[in-house]
């Protein structure tokens, strides 16, 4: 067995998904990619049943990163929205995939059944 600290895959993956990890970070750049600009509220909408907390430091991360752009508008009222990057766009091929991945294997899982008995704890 290989150490997985020395794997430059492993090394590369982990620095893959510290940037798109998290469970709402997909859709948001899915969305943004294949939609183009959007406001926040229709973020939400789009995303539900996400948080608007849970959307905002998602956004602000995905900013950080470098895959987001913000931009403010000095309007009343005030409008905030939302695009992809070009550096994010080259994430395309790799959210089709997903996407393909997901359509042909995601709902093939094998059904988990509860074990049998009368109650948790219980012996059958």
């Amino acid at each position: 067995m290989t150490d997985d600290t020395t794997d430059p895959t492993v090394c590369q993956m982990a620095g893959f998904t510290s940037v798109i990890g998290g469970r709402w970070k997909l859709g948001i750049l899915c969305t943004l990619t294949t939609n183009g600009k959007a406001r926040f509220n229709e973020l939400v909408e789009r995303l539900d049943p996400i948080t608007p907390t849970t959307l905002t430091r998602q956004l602000r991360e995905l900013e950080r990163d470098g895959l987001v752009t913000r931009t403010q508008y000095n309007e009343i009222p005030p409008r905030v929205e939302y695009e992809a990057t070009e550096l994010s766009a080259t994430l395309g091929p790799v959210l089709e995939t997903i996407a393909e991945w997901v359509q042909t294997h995601a709902l093939q899982r094998p059904t988990v059944t509860e074990p049998a008995g009368n109650g948790v704890g219980q012996p059958a």
